[in-house]
């Protein structure tokens, strides 16, 4: 019973602490790499990840959300902050996924990979298909994970990290990369999620918020339509576990892409692919050689 009741506190001091972050307007022992203060809270949030999707999961499926009203207050009293820089999100094509693990540094338990916290934290009640062990702790993000839950991640090198990328990649399962307080082009990334359409509770909440502008980092790319190769045939609309491609007149029109790629992997006849964001789109603190990585190139199957 104590360990339940527990729970609801902790999270109440979880929600404060980011709150009060905001109104230290994040000097940099909020938003450092380094920041001593900065990664206990990340080990804080680390401890009660699962608690908190939990409960994410369980306010986007009543009607709270369905309601405009109810659904602008939740976005601005907590899920804007927690999304677009507590724990912002940045997809990725698998070229650049791929890049980006090569520049990750060697350093013994700096990669770890465990169950995905979303599929943890929905179980059953998602009926979602895909595999469990996709949660690919790196950096920052390893140790913490390491020391916390040490029966359920375990070290692993470079290349495997890659196959478990791409075997989700193939099965529809677009590759971000978290950044834990996100200000001012901070890089301080600990996590690659597998994302899928029907447990992953930043997926969901990006759809359930979009009225309200809900964002993820930019992706390098986003995605452009042939009309002349476009059969119409939605299998790109399908791909897509943001929706943000739906057929007009017989075509698949892009919207808001994330730039995963996922849709241009799909398409059959190469109608969909990806191009460079002009500069002015592309996110600040973005992936670079000099960091952790060069980006993928452009794809177009």
């Amino acid at each position: 019973m104590e360990k339940r009741r527990g729970v609801p506190i902790s999270l109440f001091f979880l929600f404060g602490a980011f709150q009060a972050s905001r109104l230290l307007h994040m000097p940099d022992i909020l938003v450092a790499e380094g920041s001593r203060l900065r990664l206990a809270l990340l080990k804080f949030y680390a401890r009660f990840e699962v608690q908190l999707l939990k409960v994410f999961w369980f306010v986007f499926h009543t009607p709270l959300v369905r309601i405009g009203l109810t659904r602008r207050f939740l976005y601005r009293a907590v899920a804007r902050f927690l999304a677009e820089h507590a724990i912002a999100g940045q997809f990725m094509t698998l070229d650049e996924v791929h890049r980006f693990i090569d520049a990750l540094p060697d350093q013994e338990g700096s990669v770890a990979v465990g169950p995905c916290r979303c599929r943890l934290a929905v179980g059953k009640r998602a009926r979602c298909p895909h595999p469990m062990e996709t949660d690919i702790v790196i950096a920052e993000g390893a140790p913490i994970w390491l020391d916390l839950f040490p029966k359920d991640y375990r070290v692993i090198g470079k290349e495997e990290a890659k196959e478990i990328v791409e075997r989700c990649y193939r099965q529809g399962m677009a590759p971000g990369v978290y950044r834990h307080m996100y200000y001012r082009g901070s890089r301080n990334y600990f996590v690659i999620c597998n994302c899928c359409k029907d447990a992953c509770i930043p997926v969901i909440g990006y759809r359930v918020f979009k009225p309200e502008g809900m964002k993820f980092i930019n992706g390098r790319y986003h995605s452009l339509t042939d009309p002349a190769r476009c059969a119409g045939c939605g299998t790109c609309v399908e791909a897509c576990p943001f929706e943000e491609r739906v057929l007009r007149g017989g075509v698949a029109v892009p919207l808001n892409c994330r730039g995963c790629g996922l849709c241009a992997s799909r398409c059959p006849r190469g109608a969909a692919y990806m191009v460079e964001r002009e500069e002015g789109m592309k996110a600040t603190g973005e992936v670079d050689p000099g960091s952790v990585g060069e980006p993928g190139t452009p794809s177009r199957p």
